[in-house]
């Protein structure tokens, strides 16, 4: 049989036990199973309130705590790269600067053998491919020998990929290798636009490329707050979700955000995963490292919500004393998921225009 017929033909039978309940106790209450009858005399009724459960827009709202974070790319530590002397700095802290400005200058050995390997590959190169063209040429001729120019043509690929080879390495290191003279200092360019947060510098120093970086330049507009939500709140996150962040030091108040991206992964020993929040900062509120207050505020979503006092315990399960007619209440199993302080949302269970004990049901209980 139809599940769903089981569940009406029962539905059906309670209603008729409930209009022909007789032997109600001498307390007012009679008990058959789940169900349980209140004649009309009873002072239960005065106790218990009912509510017809309805649906309605909600957006969850809940707190959590973060930590204020430079976004990814928009940071950049600058390291001297090579050891050597510093001669010169041209920045200072606060200062704006844009990507390839100059930060500061670095006489390098290290640098210099860099920059002979350039330029020894440049002049391989020219040679190998000067001397295949005279192959070919005296090929073309009838004067050359076929084997000859294909050596030529072997040495000319491997002088070109030495000299692809130098050019890489010299881009890695951010520079140009159009810019380069022999003899110069190595010049440091800022990767990124951003502000000087950070500038270890003294002029003069000898710094190993080893070392902690000698700058940090950092674009700050914009930031993120990296906050820790539990498992039981994952789901009711959202990109692009609205978010509200606080900290100490933020005296004007809150600032707005919005939920840029959640992580896939859960940490087991919190059981928790980081949710990443954009956040405006052009009045330099937040800085990175500061502890945050994150209340998340969820999408409008369509849901059933009744009163959380209407929820029961038996033992693992939850349920509610669901109103079949008058004076006839039956226990009825449902899945429910915190909404705020009072209300929990319904996610099994219950429908639309139920009238359920929203408050009493404790008398309802069987002894």
């Amino acid at each position: 049989m139809n599940k769903y017929i089981i569940v009406a033909y029962t539905l059906i039978l309670l209603l008729h036990a409930c209009r022909n309940e007789n032997h109600v106790a001498s307390s007012g209450q009679a008990w058959r199973g789940d169900t349980v009858f209140v004649s009309a005399q009873s002072v239960v009724n005065s106790r218990i309130r009912l509510q017809t459960v309805q649906s309605e827009n909600f957006s969850a709202e809940f707190n959590t705590t973060g930590t204020v974070r430079a976004i990814t790319g928009k940071i950049a530590e600058i390291a001297p790269l090579f050891d050597g002397r510093l001669t010169r700095s041209f920045i200072a802290l606060g200062q704006k600067v844009n990507a390839g400005d100059a930060l500061f200058e670095l006489y390098s050995a290290g640098f210099s053998e860099v920059v002979k390997d350039y330029f020894r590959s440049v002049q391989e190169k020219k040679f190998r491919e000067s001397n295949l063209n005279r192959q070919r040429d005296l090929v073309y001729n009838g004067a050359g020998v076929a084997r000859e120019m294909e050596e030529a043509e072997a040495a000319y690929e491997m002088a070109l990929k030495d000299y692809e080879f130098a050019v890489a390495s010299l881009k890695i290191l951010n520079i140009d290798h159009n810019m380069i003279r022999m003899g110069e200092p190595l010049t440091i360019l800022s990767p990124i636009d951003g502000e000087v947060v950070q500038a270890n510098m003294v002029i003069g120093q000898y710094v190993k490329g080893d070392a902690t970086p000698l700058a940090i330049v950092a674009e700050l507009d914009k930031i993120w707050v990296v906050a820790q939500v539990k498992e039981k709140y994952i789901n009711a996150i959202r990109k692009d979700d609205s978010v509200l962040v606080r900290t100490d030091a933020a005296s004007a108040g809150a600032v707005e955000g919005y939920v840029s991206h959640i992580s896939e992964l859960l940490d087991e020993e919190t059981r928790s995963v980081q949710v990443f929040v954009s956040c405006d900062n052009t009045g330099g509120t937040l800085k990175p490292g500061m502890f945050a207050d994150v209340r998340f505020i969820s999408s409008p979503t369509v849901e059933l919500l009744i009163p959380s006092t209407a929820l029961l315990q038996d033992g693992d399960d939850t349920y509610v004393f669901l109103q079949l007619g008058d004076g006839c209440y039956v226990k009825r199993p449902v899945c429910v998921a915190t909404a705020d302080q009072y209300r929990s949302l319904v996610r099994c269970g219950l429908a639309q225009d139920d009238v359920i004990v929203a408050e009493g049901g404790i008398y309802l209980i069987g002894k």
